[in-house]
């Protein structure tokens, strides 16, 4: 009589369990002996057939077939090795790095002289803009300064002459001359790139004779033999007025003699160097025309601008010429237009006229305007 047991529960999971582990193992095995003879073309199968087959209980975590291969990162293909590098190439490689740097050097080099340069013509030009400033009669009539000779006070009424240059706001000073009863000139001279100045004598000397036949005598031999110009006064408002007029005279000659020895006169280093500048708009053309008439021999910044007020470009000018009659109108066309400078009024005159006529009308490269 067979007596039925029931099982017990971990016999039958543990039979489960060893039952499926073999199934498992089996299918890995064909896995593996397809995969070789589709690779090698040879019946990998047949040959593990005649191998014996060790089951282990659990599967080897050493086994390649059996362990998990990690996920690979995402990140991308990793870096090839690091080649080393030759002795030459390293060498190669210094050379390179300092001939860069020595570039680097020279181009450094190149940009500092360049701003040196560019410094030392703006200094330039800063000093020849400085120099021009202090050559204008405005500016040139301050640093002159009227010496008037002791003895010459000792008379009545000289003090007309010291109440005149103070109210004109000039220099004087009262100092002993090598002539007596004279009057001298002299002149502060600006050292570039200095703070002190420096004075000259003026070569003109004014000296005073009381009226004699001896003096009078001596006076005709300077003038024909000396080049010495002779003024005859009555009083010392007189004397005062001529020492004003040459003062004057001696503040314009700097920059007078400055224009005459340049080859284009009304062309000196300041504002005229830099040209008018015109706008889309026409705005600046009238200085551009004012410019064009200064260029005249003789023709001062106030004839230019009232010649451009009368008639504001070229065309209108021409124009007018067309339109005038006979040859000595058109000559004389602007020798009546008023001028005013200082407070005072003149006339362009007919010197000026004609050469604008000539300068505009004239078809001989070669004439000469004067």
């Amino acid at each position: 009589m067979s007596v039925l047991r029931r099982a017990t529960t971990w016999e039958i999971s543990e039979s489960e369990d060893s039952d499926h582990d073999l199934k498992s193992e089996l299918n890995r095995d064909e896995s593996c002996q397809k995969e070789t003879t589709d690779s090698r073309g040879e019946p990998e199968a047949l040959r593990s057939q005649e191998k014996p087959i060790n089951l282990p209980s659990s599967p080897d975590k050493s086994d390649p077939r059996v362990a998990l291969s990690a996920p690979e990162a995402s990140g991308g293909s990793p870096s090839p090795a690091r080649k080393r590098r030759s002795r030459e190439e390293i060498e190669e490689a210094r050379l390179k790095a300092k001939e860069r740097k020595e570039e680097r050097e020279r181009q450094r080099a190149a940009r500092a002289r360049e701003k040196e340069e560019r410094r030392r013509e703006q200094q330039r030009r800063r000093e020849a803009a400085e120099t021009l400033k202090s050559l204008r009669p405005e500016n040139c009539i301050k640093s002159l300064t009227v010496c008037v000779e002791p003895a010459l006070l000792q008379h009545d009424g000289s003090d007309i002459l010291l109440d005149t240059l103070a109210m004109l706001e000039w220099r004087f000073s009262v100092e002993s001359q090598r002539l007596s009863r004279s009057i001298t000139w002299t002149r502060d001279l600006p050292q570039v790139g200095r703070s002190r100045l420096t004075q000259k004598d003026v070569e003109e000397v004014c000296l005073l004779f009381e009226d004699s036949s001896f003096s009078e005598l001596v006076l005709v031999y300077l003038q024909l033999y000396k080049n010495i110009s002779v003024v005859f006064v009555e009083s010392w408002q007189d004397i005062t007025d001529h020492v004003c007029a040459v003062t004057k005279a001696l503040s314009k000659r700097p920059f007078k003699l400055m224009t005459e020895r340049t080859e284009l006169p009304f062309c000196v280093d300041g504002s005229w160097a830099g040209g008018a500048r015109v706008g889309r708009d026409g705005s600046g053309l009238r200085d551009v025309w004012v410019r064009q008439i200064q260029q005249l021999n003789r023709v001062s910044p106030a004839v230019a601008a009232a010649v451009a007020e009368a008639f504001p470009s070229p065309r209108l000018l021409l124009q007018a010429y067309q339109n005038s009659g006979s040859e000595a109108e058109k000559k004389s066309m602007l020798a009546g237009l008023s001028v005013k400078t200082e407070g005072k009024e003149r006339r362009v005159g007919p010197d000026i006229s004609a050469r604008m006529y000539r300068s505009l009308t004239a078809e001989n490269p070669q004439l000469v305007l004067d």
